[in-house]
């Protein structure tokens, strides 16, 4: 027997039956989502021991986002899955909030050298927008990573504004290419043994050192443990510098990799970005997905004063600029 209004008209009892199967069939996907988020967030603990696990560590940014909707869903349908997706975003949250933090001057500030890194795609062909990039942001030294032959050759263009550079292979096609406007002495060692480039200079009669590498992608146990190694040479190169020293490059890491935290989370280096935002660089052509995998630290001889992305024409990256200062002025 079906209910009636007091009109006389039937009243629509089986509306909660019709909603419930698109109920239940969200509720399937929620469920399946919740429980994926905290596979892969567990995951992510044991990048340290296994490659493909370390890759799950770098999302941060977007576990804390879908946690976000998975609590809000299962609060307003009073579920207990509710637990398991908040246990997950205080976690990606507490993980991801100190990068996004701003505590520095948003706009430039004195500084004493500034340093220009871009990872401009090996497949491009028209250098002009990189010329016109480093003639703009007008650094000391700029880094160009994934330049191929081609690439170096017009560089040469730039030769009246940087005399001094100095290019290695790293891996594949692609070259990294050190500019500079002061002359240096770069460490053939570290080149020919590690495909690392570090340089010592002075500016301002002040002498300092540059340290940059490109490593591989770590899609498999060799490239992952050739990565970590350079990670591991160029931080204590870098982290051993009694002179100020900067250490920058397209890394294949983020700052939530227990690798980054091994090599490059030490006392002895700071993150530039550190202070100044999230700041992420890859990549462009998708931008939900958008990870830190360009980097610059410094050492206590130098403090950032300024730190930017910005983006590189016809490249899958963003470029970076550091503004530093020398420490005890």
């Amino acid at each position: 027997m079906h209910s009636v209004h007091t009109d006389g008209s039937p009243v629509a009892a089986n509306r909660t039956y019709r909603r419930a199967p698109a109920y239940k069939t969200l509720s399937f996907w929620a469920k399946l989502a919740t429980t994926g988020l905290a596979t892969v967030t567990a995951m992510a603990l044991l990048g340290r021991w296994f490659f493909l696990f370390e890759l799950f560590s770098h999302f941060v940014v977007q576990y804390t986002v879908a946690a976000s909707v998975l609590v809000v869903y299962w609060f307003v349908h009073r579920s207990r899955w509710v637990l398991l997706a908040a246990a997950c975003l205080i976690w990606q949250g507490y993980q991801a909030y100190p990068w996004f933090l701003v505590r520095q001057p948003v706009t430039p500030a004195a500084h004493d050298v500034r340093v220009l890194h871009a990872n401009i795609l090996y497949t491009r062909q028209d250098f002009a927008p990189i010329q016109r990039l480093i003639e703009q942001e007008n650094p000391d030294f700029f880094v160009l990573q994934e330049i191929t032959p081609t690439g170096i050759k017009a560089m040469e263009a730039l030769a009246g504004e940087y005399p001094y550079r100095f290019s290695i292979w790293s891996k594949g096609p692609c070259y990294t290419l050190v500019g500079s406007r002061t002359p240096f002495v770069a460490d053939m060692a570290a080149a020919a043994e590690q495909r690392v480039i570090s340089i010592q200079t002075t500016i301002q009669g002040r002498p300092l050192s540059l340290v940059t590498v490109h490593p591989r992608t770590p899609l498999s146990p060799s490239w992952a443990r050739e990565r970590n190694q350079q990670l591991a040479f160029v931080s204590q190169l870098a982290s051993g510098q009694a002179r100020p020293t900067v250490l920058l490059g397209d890394l294949n890491v983020t700052m939530w990799s227990p690798v980054y935290k091994d090599y490059l989370d030490v006392p002895e280096l700071t993150a530039c970005r550190q202070g100044f935002g999230w700041q992420p660089t890859w990549p462009g052509y998708f931008p939900p997905a958008y990870l830190p995998l360009d980097h610059a630290f410094v050492n206590g001889g130098f403090q950032t004063t300024h730190f930017r992305t910005l983006a590189v024409p016809e490249s899958d990256h963003k470029a970076l600029v550091a503004d530093l200062r020398f420490t005890g002025h």
